[in-house]
């Protein structure tokens, strides 16, 4: 059982700036071999205030809640939160003092609309704080094809996976066809766009799917790995 120290954590003021929120994250031990981690989650009022693009009214993110993730330096889980309320302040007791990294998603209706994450040093006998930016998150996420499978793609279908925990079922007939790369917005002639599913930065996704075609052309599988960034992802299968 875990036992909260009787140490007083005062967390900064929440503020808001124009695209990104901006968390208090204070620890603090009760003695050298064991510490706790408080963060103080933004208010409903605030959620009201976020913008990024333009501004971001109450009704464009409902029942917003929180996930936070507590990694070790190795980015091991060591602990996770979810469904957690705005105006929640979330105390992780029993830390050992050393390095951490800390990640929270802001989440509405299943979707992830925001994400934050820093480090932070967690030393015993002393409070140590940390801020944390959440921010709107970029849906740049594509899968580039070859070019010669060109119009003939009939299905989509596979599975993405990561070692943070997200997956994400592939099964769409969706892509964009362009007569060359050159003529595409993006690097590819042929490709998918990925835009319902968050990548967190940092981490390499992997990617299995299967191409069913619509001339007899028989089913092909493809792999592929990508490292999500704070701009998006791109996978190539060739």
């Amino acid at each position: 059982m875990r036992v909260t120290p009787t140490v007083r954590c005062i967390a900064k003021i929440f503020s808001v700036f124009a695209a990104a929120f901006s968390l208090a994250v204070i620890s603090c031990a009760a003695n050298d071999d064991s510490a706790s981690l408080t963060i103080q989650m933004p208010g409903s009022s605030s959620s009201r205030a976020i913008s990024s693009e333009g501004h971001l009214e109450a009704s464009d993110a409902p029942d917003l809640n929180f996930s936070v993730y507590i990694r070790d330096s190795d980015n091991e889980e060591v602990e996770k939160y979810t469904n957690v309320a705005p105006g929640t302040k979330l105390t992780i007791s029993a830390l050992r003092a050393g390095n951490y990294k800390v990640a929270i998603r802001g989440i509405t209706e299943g979707s992830v609309m925001f994400y934050g994450a820093a480090d932070a040093v967690v030393q015993g006998g002393v409070e140590n704080t940390v801020d944390i930016k959440l921010k709107e998150v970029n849906r740049y996420a594509l899968i580039g094809y070859p070019s010669d499978t060109s119009q003939m793609i009939d299905l989509i279908t596979g599975k993405i996976t990561c070692e943070n925990g997200d997956s994400y079922d592939v099964n769409t007939t969706s892509f964009q066809w362009y007569a060359s790369a050159a003529a595409s917005p993006t690097e590819f002639a042929v490709y998918t766009e990925l835009s319902t599913f968050f990548f967190e930065p940092g981490f390499t996704y992997n990617l299995k799917i299967s191409l069913t075609f619509n001339d007899g052309t028989p089913t092909k599988s493809f792999t592929s790995s990508a490292t999500a960034t704070k701009d998006g992802i791109v996978f190539t299968v060739n």
